[in-house]
């Protein structure tokens, strides 16, 4: 049974035109997205930057208003929600963001970091919230004695993994990842990938990933999903959509992925040019301008995700014989 359920969900941000202009214009953020997230799983979404996946993300936890479409989260409508329901909500969703050293009050004492979330909901004070607090610290392997110190004394691991815990402060049962090792260095990324994975399996946690390392989606993640320019161009299974890609751009993708095996080889698949603005997507496929297969009918009309397999869908008017 899936905990979030995303339908045609779409977000334009209206612009004005030129100056003296009342010529109004919008930027088609998300388009016409829809997808699930299982219990327990976790659930990548990538692309390249300005595809959409931020916005995608501040949809999912309550931070932008959808211009259409809908967001179910453990069967209940975001949208019907009352002030008390988003507060519960606002529980159970939780964010750890891309930089841990901007993700952090530099003011605060890592207590009153950990701290800050329980107050607001009422939950915990006293000696009940400081063993509260030691037991968070503990849960990412950090001491009790950090509690009493500031995020500058601190490295940049360390500091991820304070993010991690004011996350679990509240016992939330979804988790949005965006871009949660980018920032750090190499040889701490897999502890904290490591770290998110006893913890997923510890406490049930249900996770959305957002990145743009696929070497990382694909040792992490359950499920995929590859976004384009607002639009979803093809989703399944982590491993099946690695191991036969079926949409040109997501072949394009994996193609770009370097292997440490020698006698790897894969078909060269160029992108060429710069993908467009959402202000003004091209018409039918918004990959065709940039699609080394493209068709015709790619330039006049609108693939929709149609199923290729078990559980993989792909957005492309090519035969998936072909692909």
């Amino acid at each position: 049974m899936s905990l979030v359920a995303v339908e045609h969900l779409t977000k334009h941000f209206a612009v004005r035109g030129p100056l003296l202009s009342r010529s109004r214009a919008a930027v088609r953020a998300v388009d016409d997205v829809s997808f699930e997230i299982e219990r327990g799983a976790t659930f990548a979404l990538v692309g390249e930057s300005g595809c959409g996946k931020t916005t995608l993300t501040r949809l999912m936890l309550g931070l932008e208003t959808p211009t259409s479409g809908s967001i179910r989260f453990d069967g209940r409508d975001l949208a019907t929600m009352n002030r008390r329901d988003w507060k519960g909500y606002r529980r159970q969703a939780q964010a750890v963001f891309q930089d841990p050293h901007s993700s952090l009050n530099p003011r605060l004492r890592i207590a009153t970091i950990l701290g800050e979330p329980i107050r607001a909901h009422g939950l915990l004070s006293g000696a009940a919230l400081e063993r509260r607090i030691a037991e968070l610290l503990d849960i990412v392997g950090l001491p009790a004695g950090a509690a009493r110190l500031y995020p500058h004394e601190f490295s940049g691991g360390q500091r991820q993994r304070i993010a991690i815990a004011r996350a679990l402060a509240l016992q939330p049962a979804f988790m949005v990842l965006d871009e949660p090792v980018s920032a750090l260095d190499v040889s701490i990324r897999a502890q904290i990938l490591n770290l998110l994975a006893d913890i997923q399996e510890r406490f049930g946690l249900t996770y959305l990933v957002i990145a743009h390392d696929l070497a990382l989606v694909e040792h992490f993640s359950d499920h995929v999903a590859v976004m384009y320019l607002g639009n979803l161009v093809e989703t399944g299974p982590t491993a099946e959509v690695f191991a036969r890609p079926r949409h040109p751009y997501t072949q394009a993708l994996l193609a770009a992925v370097p292997r440490p095996d020698p006698a790897h080889r894969v078909a060269a698949r160029l992108i060429q040019g710069e993908i467009a603005s959402a202000l003004a997507p091209p018409s039918g496929c918004k990959f065709h301008p940039r699609c080394p297969q493209v068709m015709p009918v790619c330039q006049t009309q609108t693939p929709l995700l149609r199923a290729t397999g078990a559980q993989q869908r792909v957005a492309c008017h090519l035969p998936q014989s072909e692909t």
